[in-house]
């Protein structure tokens, strides 16, 4: 009987798959060799008002993945270069890639009403740019990680926005789809971690107390576009309750149902790493997202 108990746990141990790899660390998130974009397009004076253009090789019409990078909303980070190699990896596949930068909140003209304006002028710009480069606007997503999840949603969400706001804009471009990678839909509830994550002043500049509700998402009404939540399960920067408390705030409201993906053994930047399995998996988002035809919305 022990004979055949000590048997059965080694056959256990021998069937129990290798450990995970350890998640992407900042230092080695910076190594990425980061090719050029195809082209650059200026929207403003700032360094970073501009968008990277990946295209993809052959005959259009391609569908649109819209990216929006991370960083704190800080200028202490890199901004649009980013993400420049998840743009070749997904111009490789067939898809046009429209990697917009923006002023951070701790830059020249950046926080409010800035960071906002510029992401929404890059945006904007693209169904001017749809002729030149052969896109469908019937097919796009937009996709930002961590800081850029934030301004995804937003994005997606800005049609609610009053009036009044500085921030309004009446014929502003919606993408079909939402996929915030670690992003933060709730500025208010996400508030306390800005300063120990980012530094003092992001925040304040970013979202002042009184404009918080034309900043955050989860105070403005639900996008009409798909949105897909992701959270890496080891991300200890914006952790998976994150996206869990905006969907759930959101269950009961008005709108298309949220879908959340958490990603296991996966940190904040395996989400933004070509060569990790999550990386993988949330291509195949994008694909899936882009596979779904949309009206074009101005």
């Amino acid at each position: 009987m022990m004979a055949r108990a000590l048997f059965a746990a080694m056959a256990c141990l021998l069937a129990t798959p290798a450990a995970a790899a350890d998640p992407v660390e900042i230092p080695a998130f910076m190594r990425i060799p980061r090719p050029a974009p195809d082209l650059e397009i200026r929207y403003g004076a700032a360094p970073a008002q501009a968008i990277d253009v990946f295209r993809p090789p052959g005959r259009g019409p391609f569908p649109v993945a819209i990216l929006i990078h991370g960083g704190c909303w800080s200028a202490t980070t890199d901004g649009r270069a980013q993400l420049r190699h998840l743009g070749a990896d997904l111009a490789r596949r067939g898809i046009a890639v429209w990697s917009i930068g923006y002023r951070r909140a701790n830059e020249p003209g950046g926080g409010y009403p800035g960071t906002f304006l510029d992401v929404a002028a890059a945006i904007d710009r693209l169904p001017a740019e749809a002729g030149r480069f052969d896109l469908d606007l019937s097919r796009t997503v937009v996709v930002g990680h961590s800081a850029g999840g934030h301004l995804a949603l937003w994005a997606a969400a800005r049609r609610g926005l009053p009036r009044e706001s500085p921030l309004y804009a009446p014929e502003a471009f919606l993408p079909g789809q939402v996929i915030s990678l670690a992003g933060i839909p709730d500025l208010k509830s996400f508030g306390r971690y800005v300063p120990m994550h980012c530094g003092p002043g992001i925040y304040e500049s970013l979202a002042p107390l009184e404009k918080l509700a034309e900043v955050s998402p989860a105070a403005l009404p639900a996008p009409a576009a798909r949105v897909v939540l992701v959270s890496g399960i080891v991300d200890r920067l914006v952790p998976p309750f994150v996206a869990h408390e905006y969907a759930r705030a959101r269950r009961d409201q008005p709108g298309l149902p949220i879908r959340v993906v958490d990603l296991p053994d996966a940190g904040h930047f395996d989400l933004v790493t070509a060569t990790t399995p999550a990386w993988s998996r949330i291509r195949g988002l994008i694909v899936d997202a882009l596979s779904r035809k949309t009206a074009a919305r101005r």
